[in-house]
């Protein structure tokens, strides 16, 4: 994994079953890449806690993440309507936030991904 352009350190832990992969600031890797990292490695990819800078876009209606700097746009899962983390992304429409949640493992490989947003931060200035 740490060969992965972007990657700042890979630690593994194989009695835990995971990895902590930090990453550059400005990097392009995505999920997809990370994820078939692991398989390559043999093992199976699992859920990813995550924190990264998005920007709060809709589509049909509905809230999406578009993640800064590889342009991958995540479905919200988990998140009901009155949920705060929904009212916190719907004020920042259009804006770029950094979000902290989880991507569990993709049930649909063609489906778009989904994100459990944890929180929501407004980034300052331009």
């Amino acid at each position: 994994m740490e060969r992965l352009p972007g990657v700042e350190s890979a630690t593994l832990s194989l009695n835990e079953g995971r990895a902590i992969i930090r990453l550059q600031p400005g990097n392009r890797v995505t999920m997809v890449q990370i994820r078939q990292s692991v398989r390559r490695n043999g093992f199976t990819p699992r859920q990813a806690a995550v924190r990264a800078r998005a920007d709060v876009v809709a589509r049909g209606g509905a809230l999406q993440l578009k993640i800064s700097g590889t342009n991958e746009t995540y479905d919200l899962a988990g998140v009901p309507q009155a949920d705060g983390v929904q009212q916190e992304l719907k004020r920042h429409m259009g804006n770029t936030v950094v979000i902290e949640g989880i991507v569990p493992p993709p049930s649909d490989p063609k489906a778009t991904p989904v994100i459990r947003v944890n929180s929501v931060k407004p980034v300052a200035g331009p």
